[in-house]
């Protein structure tokens, strides 16, 4: 968290698409509450751009994330939404040091690519709500951007979990990595794949087959990801699939089997990920989770 600087009014922020395409009625409730918090936005040259699903060829969105991490004045940069195509880029990007313009990645789910890459670098980012969310109103929608703001202004993180499940012991702490599992499973074995001994591993996932939930937990098993953890948190694991003959184990019981041979805590239900309740935290900080709380701050 040391190396975080909050935000401020008068601020400069980025906007980029770095995966699935949007038009600019995906990001005038955004764009609105960049102007009522006195942020200077910056749009990336190919933000409303579009090739095939997605924004800009793979050196058109580098491009964007490019410009907005090398240039001075622009302290947070937030993904438009997910989708899939962050992984294309990162060929395009090895040359960027990371650590020279300190600032802020704000998204999540195909975004994990970017916060796995970054986190391996020593750059935290923010695991939060995409700028398409502003605009998807529902029950949680205002608590989600007021968590976002308290983190971005005040640099302070405070995730009640009374509603979570935990296995073993209620109390952990260390630097917490991770983010959508089908994209730390797809890290394995590249310069991605986090170092996760003596750290917390936070996972969720959308969509998938419960078979495919246990093959990529079985995975991470056997690439050694899972032994030396400080704690697990579980997030959504939403709208899970099943085969004609059923799998006969929901997405929780899949990662108890998995994980039942370890004796750190296991955390179930935590309100992040794929569900409406999205509340934002930092990767590759410290963080400690102590009477059904994650705390971060500086």
């Amino acid at each position: 968290m040391e190396n975080l600087t909050a935000l401020k009014p008068g601020d400069h922020v980025a906007l980029i698409a770095p995966a699935r395409a949007v038009n600019r009625q995906d990001m005038s409730a955004f764009t609105i509450w960049c102007k009522k918090k006195n942020l200077i936005l910056h749009e990336g040259q190919h933000l409303y751009g579009r090739n095939h699903q997605f924004s800009g060829t793979a050196e058109e969105r580098a491009a964007d994330l490019r410009e907005a991490w090398q240039n001075p004045d622009i302290k947070t940069i937030f993904c438009a939404r997910g989708g899939y195509g962050c992984v294309q880029m990162l060929e395009l990007l090895e040359d960027i040091d990371w650590k020279t313009q300190p600032k802020l990645l704000v998204g999540f789910s195909d975004i994990t690519t970017l916060h796995l890459h970054l986190n391996k670098m020593g750059t935290p980012t923010l695991h939060g709500p995409m700028a398409i969310h502003w605009g998807i109103q529902h029950a949680f929608t205002t608590e989600n951007i007021k968590r976002t703001e308290e983190a971005l202004f005040n640099l302070k993180v405070e995730i009640e979990c009374a509603n979570s499940i935990s296995e073993h012991q209620l109390k952990f702490s260390g630097q917490i990595l991770g983010g959508n599992l089908s994209l730390v499973y797809a890290a394995l074995g590249t310069p991605e794949q986090p170092d996760t001994d003596n750290r917390v591993l936070f996972l969720e996932d959308l969509d998938e087959y419960l078979y495919h939930i246990d093959r990529m937990m079985m995975s991470l098993k056997r690439a050694g990801l899972l032994k030396k953890l400080n704690g697990l948190i579980v997030g959504g694991v939403t709208d899970m699939k099943d085969n004609a003959v059923p799998y006969g184990q929901t997405a929780k019981k899949i990662i108890q089997n998995v994980t039942s041979s370890y004796h750190y805590p296991v955390i179930f239900n935590f309100p992040a990920g794929h569900t409406a309740k999205n509340a934002c935290f930092f990767m590759g900080a410290e963080c400690t989770f102590e009477n059904g709380k994650l705390i971060q701050q500086p």
